[in-house]
């Protein structure tokens, strides 16, 4: 993997609008003209929006030494679970954004199967740090794990994959990094909301209306959803089978799904 030294982009931009030319290569295939949607959809997932912010974000984070222990993170964890090389692109968050805040700490991220993107606050701790990088880098290998293509991809896929990758963060790191929502609902509450809310549509697509409704619980629905009951049922599975997020990563869907029938 390779740490992009993203702090040297700002040193020549005046606008957001001049990070793509650093940004839109990871995407490989991309039109030129397609750069401002891939802006629009990292700052959907976390990226700052006010460049003057990201300048000022992006000088502390490297004064803190973010940089150098991102490298060691992405060397460990490579090491951990024999995962793939991908870019590793650190960019500030936008720390107005009251979501992100309160239901993930000021940190957000983004996994494909070929890149890692990680929006950091200006005051972050190495140790959140180290959560953030292990919840998205398990994302990686989950996804180079997976033989679907991103549209066939289930609500059932993502709740598993959600809870894979912060159970990775409770194991490896304790309850301390663990992100608040894992403690919000009991166990019960959460087989509940798995028969009510979440069995009925496990097999939706991204495209559908319902699907981040229930991932993320947005308007009437529990916060953070799908993401909590996914974390049930792979903390239930694991734990009855004494495997770990390693052993998960190779581990169908429906495999762990049996574990709350």
């Amino acid at each position: 993997m390779s740490v992009e030294q993203t702090y040297k982009w700002f040193e020549k931009a005046a606008s957001i609008d001049d990070l793509a030319h650093y940004i839109v290569p990871h995407f490989s295939g991309t039109e030129k003209e397609d750069w401002k949607g891939i802006l629009r959809h990292l700052q959907h997932h976390g990226m700052f929006k006010n460049i003057e912010e990201g300048i000022s974000t992006s000088s502390i984070l490297k004064e803190k030494g973010l940089f150098q222990h991102i490298q060691k993170e992405e060397q460990y964890l490579k090491k951990k679970w024999q995962g793939p090389d991908v870019p590793i692109v650190a960019l500030p968050v936008d720390e107005r954004n009251r979501r992100i805040r309160l239901e993930f700490g000021s940190k957000s991220g983004l996994a494909f199967p070929d890149k890692m993107f990680l929006f950091l606050s200006s005051d972050i701790e190495l140790s959140s740090v180290s959560a953030l990088m292990t919840h998205e880098y398990h994302h990686v290998c989950r996804l180079d794990h997976m033989t679907k293509e991103e549209k066939d991809v289930t609500l059932l896929d993502t709740i598993i994959m959600e809870g894979l990758a912060e159970y990775a963060v409770y194991e490896r790191l304790g309850q301390s990094q663990t992100a608040e929502w894992t403690n919000w609902y009991t166990p019960l509450q959460l087989e509940v909301f798995y028969e009510k809310k979440i069995a009925p549509h496990l097999n939706i697509k991204r495209e559908h209306r319902l699907f981040d409704q229930l991932l993320y619980g947005k308007g009437y629905q529990p916060k953070m959803l799908g993401y909590a009951v996914g974390f049930n049922i792979v903390k239930k599975y694991l734990s009855e089978n004494k495997a770990n997020t390693a052993d998960g990563l190779s581990i169908s869907p429906e495999t762990f799904l049996k574990a709350t029938l």
